[in-house]
């Protein structure tokens, strides 16, 4: 009986910890890829987890991070979690650039959400192209202004109703 009163001792004071601060406070992504998907990009997030919120990862499950790690990229409207574990996600961005004459353009965007972006850079940040070119810059507080070429492949035609 002791020993499942710590328990929830333990979860509830991990849990208020966890639940109090903000997500840069236990979430430091170390590394982020970019990759172009026409008008689309997916974003590959390595990341540690502080201690306290390691823990309640593996109790109960990455589900609580969603929050946090959408907001990572709250300057884009559709962000939509593809996969998260202990370590990593994958967040895919739907009409993160736009099609001009040919090529798909991707303004620069800060990271972080749009009433706090980040302060502290992200070590790594490599853009892979559709054609495998890959670019990567360093110490970095936003997304990187890039084009790529239009393919008939990727090319996706709207219908305006």
């Amino acid at each position: 009986m002791r020993s499942i009163l710590a328990i929830m001792a333990l979860l509830s004071t991990t849990t208020f910890a966890v639940c109090s601060g903000s997500g840069e406070e236990y979430i430091y992504v170390k590394d982020v890829t970019m990759r172009l998907n026409g008008e689309n990009a997916t974003f590959e997030l390595n990341y540690s987890l502080d201690t306290f919120t390691r823990l309640y990862v593996l109790a109960l499950g990455c589900r609580y991070l969603e929050p946090e790690l959408i907001s990572f990229l709250g300057n884009y409207h559709e962000v939509k979690l593809l996969k998260a574990d202990i370590n990593s996600a994958a967040l895919q961005v739907n009409d993160a650039g736009k099609y001009n004459g040919g090529y798909y353009l991707f303004d620069s965007r800060p990271l972080g959400s749009r009433t706090k972006p980040i302060n502290v850079g992200v070590a790594k940040f490599t853009v892979v192209y559709p054609e495998g070119q890959v670019r990567t810059f360093y110490n970095v507080t936003c997304t990187q202004s890039v084009f790529c070429q239009a393919s008939s492949l990727n090319r996706t035609t709207k219908k305006v109703i």
